[in-house]
């Protein structure tokens, strides 16, 4: 009996041995098909100009807009890094205003597109709609609060942010405001449309004599501010405060990007590239 004991215990430990081998070849099988569905060589991966390090697991999602439902390849790395595969096409529901409610172009109009951006984001994350009235009630409440801190007409990216977290916050009080903005310096297609594509509409500020509207008078506004809200396979899809025809108004990648400048103190065209979201 000792002995067939002992030969039903070693068969035992044999078939769960082999089981746990199984195991391993499977998973190690697995691994290698996603490795080499996804292109990763040597550890590292590369959608455009993000770079995956050391890859742990593969995960897929869905990423929604207003128009479409596509997936998305998402890589997690130990270095807490992610590369996605981005939609070819994208667009929020951001609501429009133009700078200039009621087609009033005197001043302050003429310079409040920061305040109309500041207001199109607060619109979205908030989701309300946008009525002329309305519009020009709130534009003048925030040149309000500008003026009492002794600001100018027209204001660099760290005060838009300033504005935008004062606005956005609750009850318009700076010291509760629940949101992250994070100010983004020199700027690639690649990494607006990933924004996009993770439902953060770009505030951008720009020398306005380089942005090819032709909706613009006198050659366009020395300093502007406008949203992006999406993008084609080719253009950025804006909200372009501007115009009263710059809802969905399209640039070119590089067009768009080519303006991207700063205040500089009104040295706009030397002024640094930087944009703003809200994480």
């Amino acid at each position: 009996m000792r002995r067939y004991w002992l030969i039903n215990l070693t068969c035992v430990i044999l078939s769960a041995g082999f089981l746990f081998g199984i195991f391993l070849v499977w998973r190690g099988e697995s691994e290698v098909d996603y490795e080499a569905e996804l292109g990763v060589v040597n550890g590292e991966m590369e959608y455009g100009t993000l770079n995956i390090e050391q890859k742990e697991f593969v995960t897929t999602t869905f990423l929604t807009s207003q128009t479409l439902l596509s997936p998305v390849v998402t890589v997690s790395s130990s270095k807490k890094r992610v590369a996605t595969i981005l939609p070819a096409q994208y667009l929020l529901p951001v609501p429009f205003t133009s700078q200039a409610p009621e087609k009033n172009w005197d001043q302050p109009w003429q310079d409040a597109c920061e305040e109309a951006a500041v207001l199109m984001l607060d619109a979205y994350y908030k989701g309300y709609g946008l009525s002329p009235l309305f519009a020009k009630d709130e534009i003048l409440k925030m040149i309000k609060w500008e003026e009492d801190g002794g600001w100018g007409s027209s204001i660099e990216i760290e005060k838009v942010a300033r504005l935008a977290e004062w606005y956005l916050s609750p009850n318009h009080l700076i010291t509760s405001s629940p949101h992250h903005l994070r100010i983004v310096e020199n700027p690639t297609v690649e990494q607006i449309k990933t924004f996009i594509a993770d439902s953060k509409p770009v505030l951008v500020v720009a020398d306005g004599k380089v942005l090819p509207n032709l909706h613009f008078r006198n050659g366009g506004p020395v300093y502007h501010a406008l949203i992006i809200r999406g993008y084609t396979e080719t253009e950025f899809i804006t909200n372009d405060p501007g115009t009263q025809f710059g809802r969905g108004f399209k640039y070119k990648y590089e067009d768009l990007l080519n303006a991207v400048h700063d205040w500089n103190g009104g040295d706009v065209k030397n002024g640094k590239r930087a944009v703003l979201i809200i994480d």
